[in-house]
């Protein structure tokens, strides 16, 4: 018998039975993807992708990177002199306070993550197109509850 044929739908353990059955095999299938994009046609790490992704997004150093990737700054460390090493990031010190070292991307770091970005959108673009338009804003729909359930906020 399935979850849904044991409990009603508005019983919480109803959605705790649904959240394991999706989230995590769309969450493998999507760090399949990654390492797809990031890997086999990048020729970097997943980790390196993430780091880019963030740098792009704001994040400017190890410890910002250290906190909101969970790693220690010691392995963000090593993998931000890996990407210094590729081209894609530069070091450079904070103009208020030489101590602190502030990360930003190269020109060559800004193409290679539009590029990954891109290629990863269209394949994502791929996968709702089997949707109709309705699906796709249930889809959006639960997303953005899933954002306020997780992390209290609102989709932008």
């Amino acid at each position: 018998m399935n979850s849904r044929a044991l409990l009603e739908k508005d019983d919480s353990q109803y959605m705790v039975n649904v959240f394991w059955q999706s989230i995590p095999p769309v969450w493998q299938k999507t760090r399949s993807l990654l390492h797809q994009v990031a890997v086999e046609e990048f020729k970097i790490s997943v980790s390196h992708f993430h780091i880019l992704r963030r740098l792009k997004d704001g994040s400017g150093s190890v410890s910002e990177l250290s906190d909101c990737m969970h790693l220690s700054r010691s392995n963000i460390s090593r993998s931000v002199n890996e990407l210094v090493q590729l081209g894609y990031v530069k070091r450079e010190p904070d103009r208020i306070d030489r101590r602190n070292i502030n990360l930003t991307l190269t020109d060559e770091g800004e193409v290679v993550i539009t590029k990954m970005l891109d290629a990863i959108e269209f394949r994502l673009k791929e996968k709702f197109d089997c949707l109709a338009s309705d699906e796709k804003d249930e889809v959006a729909q639960g997303l953005a509850l899933l954002l306020k359930v997780f992390l209290g906020r609102e989709v932008i």
